[in-house]
C-alpha cells in the first residue's frame, strides 16, 4: 500500500491508497486479450471435436471478468488523515462506504494497540467515546512509522497528554 504524507501551510495530511497496477482501460485490454486468446484456442479445439472446452472457456472468462470488476470497485479506496486549523479529520472509503470523522486534536488520543489473538497492530483515534481505526491497508512497518509521526505532531499540540502503546 502507498502512504503519502504532505505538509502544507495549513497543516499535515496522510493518504493511504491500495496499489493498483492496472487502470480501467488496461483492465479492459487485459480482458479483451484473454478473451481473444482463450476463445481462439477453444474454437480450434472445438473444431477438432473437443467441444466441451467451450463452457470451461466461458467459465474462465466469467471468473476473470468478476476478478477485474472487484478490482475496479476498490480502485478508489483510500484513508486520509488531515490535521489542520485545530481540526483532526479522518476520511475513509472502502467500496461504496464512505465515512468522515472529525476530532478536536486536544482531546483525541492516538493508540497503537495489538489486540489479543490478532497478528497485527491497530491504529486508533479515540475521543469522547468515539473510536476510529485507520491504516487498515498499511503494513506493520508503515503503521509503526505513521504512529510515530502522528505522536510527534500531536504531542506538540498537547505535551502533557499520555499517548499509549499497548503490545
Amino acid at each position: 500500500m502507498s502512504l503519502i504524507a504532505t505538509r502544507t501551510e495549513a497543516g499535515r495530511t496522510w493518504v493511504v491508497r491500495p496499489n493498483h497496477s492496472l487502470s480501467v482501460a488496461e483492465r479492459k485490454r487485459v480482458f479483451v486479450a484473454m478473451a481473444v486468446f482463450s476463445g481462439t484456442i477453444a474454437l480450434v479445439f472445438s473444431y477438432f471435436g473437443a467441444w466441451p472446452v467451450l463452457p470451461f472457456t466461458g467459465f474462465e472468462l466469467a471468473l476473470l471478468w468478476w476478478a477485474l470488476r472487484c478490482s475496479e470497485k476498490t480502485a478508489e479506496d483510500f484513508e486520509r488523515i488531515a490535521l489542520a486549523s485545530g481540526q483532526l479529520t479522518i476520511e475513509t472509503r472502502h467500496g461504496a462506504l464512505a465515512e468522515r470523522h472529525e476530532f478536536r486534536p486536544y482531546w483525541a488520543q492516538l493508540q497503537y494497540v495489538k489486540p489479543p489473538g490478532q497478528r497485527g497492530h491497530r491504529l486508533l483515534i479515540r475521543s469522547h467515546g468515539r473510536e476510529v481505526e485507520f491504516g487498515r491497508m498499511l503494513t506493520e512497518e508503515q503503521k509503526r512509522v505513521l504512529a510515530a509521526e502522528l505522536r510527534q505532531i500531536l504531542g506538540a499540540a498537547w505535551p502533557d497528554k499520555n499517548h499509549k502503546e499497548t503490545n
